[in-house]
């Protein structure tokens, strides 16, 4: 299972669920705003809560900046390399 950290509404954090949706990837949303905890590792990785995505799989934690088609994508075949799938 995937863990987004992010802030509703933000558009990165938007399109990463649509992403991750399409691409039948399953995930959990976590809210920046509810969750004290996870604004903090969002901001220790990426400077602040809206300066980037942060995925974590199975404990690790990846900040994705400037979200791309060809970022996601990378972050994408990575993941499917680390869970096995193909």
């Amino acid at each position: 299972m995937v863990r987004l950290y992010g802030i509703p509404g933000c558009g990165p954090c938007e399109i990463v669920k649509m992403f991750l949706s399409m691409k039948g990837v399953p995930f959990v949303f976590v809210d920046a705003r509810k969750d004290p905890q996870a604004a903090q590792r969002i901001t220790e990785l990426v400077g602040s809560p809206t300066a980037g995505v942060v995925l974590e799989v199975d404990g690790e934690v990846e900040a994705i900046r400037g979200v791309t088609p060809a970022r996601l994508e990378a972050w994408y075949r990575a993941y499917l390399e680390r869970s096995g799938s193909r």
